[in-house]
């Protein structure tokens, strides 16, 4: 199991040899099967556990193992409580979301005083599967379907092509101590509804099912980096801004776009859903001159050669804008109704572009997804080589 770790982190590039690692550890069998095989790797890293006071003594027990491991193996251990119900009832929302929110905020805390790197996360395959059938059923476009990626920005998931059968199994046979969350054998979240009720059907279809599965989410996440790119083309040739407003050329659309989906896709920026990708894609073949379409964000006007798109809150000042946000997987953002490009370049071949036009950051440092707003007072930045 130690080689099949070590290999699928160096075939995803999750750690870089100068990196500080964060484990974040609960006292689950998955996170303490990974804090077990990272302290047989040469890797530096330290223990952060959230403490979300939810279980009552079985959350102070999970603590306790957690610590006591960490002193065993001689490793740096964060511990933090959290008061989790009434974080949730000040911020009006559920308490899993709380603890997701007070967790990451945490981590970043000590990422940014303590100088750790990358956060690692103890997700496996059977956590990946759970996902894609979650974001199929919410509805979702290829991107969903990927399952959960092993890399995403500074957080990283060696655990992915793991089963929790494997863990188990592992744990069993080097003699871990692991805590149950007896949370995990209700069905009353909707993940556990599909790892207790659907899956366990699915397994009895094909008991390969879990092998499959991860199989197929590889060859969907291979299929969406090539419409990505696709996609991207094809908005670069059709879509145009002028004078405040975009002009998508209705010519070069449909010769890009053989469906509904393709339309959707190409367009996503403009925050449409499939319904309204269909209609409009309907309103383009039967040559609806004059027909308005709406997102939360825009308005599509049908023209005869152009779908004219505007920002709804254009009558809005500029020193009230928007908030536009872009992950790490965006190739094409629209910010203050300009069209840009991103793209993340190799560290070894890049340059620097001298143009006002063209903004260059860390990766390692940025945090996504990054959020982009007007100017406020007091904001200030330093531009490399200068005061």
């Amino acid at each position: 199991m130690l080689d099949r770790f070590l290999e699928f982190i160096k075939k995803h590039a999750l750690i870089e040899k100068e990196d500080r690692l964060l484990l974040a550890v609960s006292g689950g069998v998955d996170s303490m099967a990974m804090l077990d095989l990272f302290s047989e790797t040469s890797y530096s890293f330290a223990v952060a556990h959230c403490n979300f006071q939810l279980r009552g003594k079985e959350s102070d027990l999970d603590e306790k193992l957690v610590k006591s491991t960490c002193d065993e193996l001689k490793v740096t251990f964060h511990g933090k409580r959290f008061e989790t119900k009434r974080y949730a009832k000040a911020h009006g929302i559920s308490t899993q979301m709380a603890a997701r929110e007070l967790r990451f905020d945490w981590f970043e805390e000590l990422c940014a005083e303590i100088g750790y790197h990358k956060v690692v996360l103890a997700h496996h395959r059977d956590d990946s599967i759970e996902t894609f059938f979650l974001n199929l059923a919410r509805g979702t476009s290829l991107r969903g379907l990927r399952g959960i990626q092993p890399k995403n920005n500074h957080l990283i998931r060696p655990m992915l092509p793991f089963s929790k059968e494997e863990i188990l199994n592992y744990a069993k046979s080097e003699g871990l101590n692991w805590r149950e969350d007896s949370s995990n054998q209700e069905v009353y979240y909707k993940r556990n509804l599909i790892r207790h009720e659907l899956l366990p059907v699915l397994k009895k279809l094909n008991p390969d099912f879990e092998k499959v599965m991860a199989e197929n989410m590889e060859k969907l996440d291979l299929s969406f980096e090539t419409s990505e790119g696709y996609y991207g083309r094809i908005f670069g040739k059709a879509v145009k801004i002028s004078g405040g407003e975009f002009k998508a050329d209705i010519k070069k659309l449909k010769a890009g776009c053989n469906n509904a989906y393709d339309l959707y896709e190409v367009l996503r920026n403009f925050n449409i859903n499939y319904a309204t990708a269909t209609d409009l894609f309907t309103a383009l073949h039967e040559n609806a001159s004059g027909k308005i379409f709406k997102s939360p964000d825009y308005q599509l006007l049908v023209d005869r050669e152009f779908i004219i798109i505007t920002p709804n809150n254009i009558g809005r000042k500029k020193s009230e804008g928007s908030t536009t946000e872009i992950d790490n997987n965006s190739e094409r953002v629209i910010i203050s109704d300009q069209q840009y490009k991103v793209s993340k370049p190799s560290a070894s071949t890049w340059q620097l572009i001298k143009s006002s036009s063209v903004g260059a950051f860390d990766y390692e440092k940025l945090k996504f997804p990054l959020e982009v707003r007007p100017w406020r007072e007091g904001d200030a930045f330093q531009p490399l080589g200068m005061k």
